[in-house]
């Protein structure tokens, strides 16, 4: 029997300077692991990003994955630990895109926050036939099946659009800058006018502004985004640890394109004479006829907290819900029983009494 007691089977305690030596063993290990690892995450902060980082950018990787652990896995952050950033630039009652939505609660959260249409999008066929079938009654929320890298949708649909975790994942993806070229120059495409894409990323500003931001009109990669950055800290394993805000390790950020009015109508002038040149002038003149009808109907720009697809500003996005007893007052008038000429036929001495009462009832209050 082994006695644990012996002083000579006990480790012997190490010095300060070996000590010293340990910890930069480690951080040198780190540091490595940092550079092969692009969603590298430190030891002390909670888990946010699944394992297995080198198959991000494959379809069969996330349909193995959802089939085999259906359950709510949600990227970085919860809703209520970012809400207040989607609140300042995703209006209620705007249409919002919701890419690589994966099997997050972060729909339902703002769903039922107000969001009142929501089109999810996800490479990975299991886990939108999942979505579907569990949110199969909530008529405000879509799902669709796509590579956001080749959207099915048509030019300025949305209002606003959410990344969470999904541009990361892009740039695990085969021939990845390729990628992030065409998912990027897809968001300037759907997107309305002043519209706002808001991607929560793990990746430092210094290597994501380049791919987001580019003012040179005469470029082909030309882009009408204009980019704040804000930083979330990441949660800690310590409920009541205090993240170093000065280290970008322990950071995620929020990168919000938002689409200059300006330069969109740029954009959109140089696509026209590249259509104009393939298609002919009337087919042109017919595409800008029917995209003048579409703006004097449903307006020309995006809707955010503060103004509407108009551009008139407004104090709330949130809509204006009626007490129930007026709307039974209201349909009641469209069926013709309420306040109407029947009712103004009665005797004047019955009008009287109720109005009597009435005041009876206000002295009496």
């Amino acid at each position: 029997m082994i006695d644990d007691g012996d002083p000579s089977l006990q480790e012997p305690e190490l010095t300060e300077e070996e000590k010293e030596a340990e910890r930069q063993r480690e951080l040198e290990l780190m540091e490595q692991e940092r550079q092969n690892d692009p969603l590298f995450q430190a030891p002390h902060l909670q888990e946010g990003i699944p394992p297995v980082t080198c198959n991000f950018g494959k379809a069969d990787y996330w349909d193995g994955r959802y089939h085999k652990n259906p359950e709510t896995f949600e990227w970085y952050h919860e809703y209520d630990r970012i809400k207040h950033i989607i609140n300042r630039y995703c209006a209620r009652d705007g249409k919002v895109l919701m890419l690589g939505c994966g099997n997050s609660r972060l729909t339902e959260d703002m769903y039922y926050d107000g969001y009142e249409e929501i089109e999810n999008l996800d490479i990975s066929r299991v886990v939108i036939d999942q979505m579907s079938e569990k949110y199969q009654d909530i008529e405000g929320m879509t799902w669709r099946q796509s590579d956001v890298c080749d959207q099915p949708y048509d030019d300025a649909e949305y209002d606003c659009a959410i990344d969470k975790g999904t541009m990361d994942c892009v740039f695990c993806a085969d021939l990845a800058l390729k990628k992030v070229r065409k998912y990027v120059h897809e968001m300037d495409r759907v997107l309305k006018h002043g519209g706002s894409w808001l991607i929560f990323s793990h990746g430092l500003p210094e290597d994501r502004l380049e791919h987001l931001e580019n003012e040179d009109t005469s470029s082909v990669e030309f882009l009408s985004f204009e980019v704040n950055v804000h930083a979330v800290p990441k949660p800690l394993l310590d409920p009541y640890g205090v993240p170093d805000l000065k280290d970008p390790e322990e950071l995620y950020f929020v990168y919000v394109c938002t689409k200059n009015p300006t330069r969109s109508k740029q954009k959109d002038d140089k696509k026209n004479r590249i259509f104009q040149q393939k298609q002919g002038k009337k087919a042109l003149a017919k595409k800008l006829r029917e995209q003048r009808q579409k703006h004097a109907e449903f307006g020309h720009l995006a809707k955010t907290p503060t103004k509407d697809s108009f551009g008139n500003p407004r104090e709330s996005d949130r809509r204006i819900k009626k007490d129930p007893l007026e709307e039974l007052e209201e349909e009641g008038e469209g069926l013709g029983l309420g306040n109407g000429k029947e009712g103004e036929g009665e005797g004047e001495g019955e009008g009287e009494g109720k109005e009597g009462d009435g005041a009876d009832a206000d002295e009496g209050g």
